[in-house]
């Protein structure tokens, strides 16, 4: 196996954790908030983009935008003050570096 078949099989473990994680816990707490709906939502967000980034390498930019976005609107909506302030900023940041990065390729390819 070389490093490319390892990575992709990393990526499906990885995938399979997260998912699994985010759902055990939504049906194992008795109490649930809208922090915990956010924090598993966001833990199965990554758990699915990073075998997507794997696997299409060519879309990596925009898995990253949507990513963002998603933080970004998660941040906004359902968590607190403090965690907002933290997911909004990752959030932003992700849709600032993957907007720079589009838009350097499309320069650089000349459209």
């Amino acid at each position: 196996m070389n490093f490319r078949q390892n990575q992709k099989l990393f990526s499906i473990f990885f995938a399979i954790i997260f998912i699994s994680w985010g759902l055990f816990t939504l049906y194992s707490t008795e109490n649930i908030t809208t922090e915990d709906i956010a924090l598993n939502f966001i833990m199965m967000v990554v758990g699915i983009t990073y075998p997507l980034v794997i696997f299409k390498t060519h879309l990596s930019k925009i898995f990253l935008l949507v990513e963002g976005i998603i933080f970004f609107c998660v941040g906004i909506t359902y968590l607190t003050f403090y965690s907002k302030i933290l997911f909004c900023s990752i959030g932003a940041s992700l849709i600032f570096f993957s907007t720079i990065k589009i838009y350097r390729s499309k320069i650089k390819h000349g459209v």
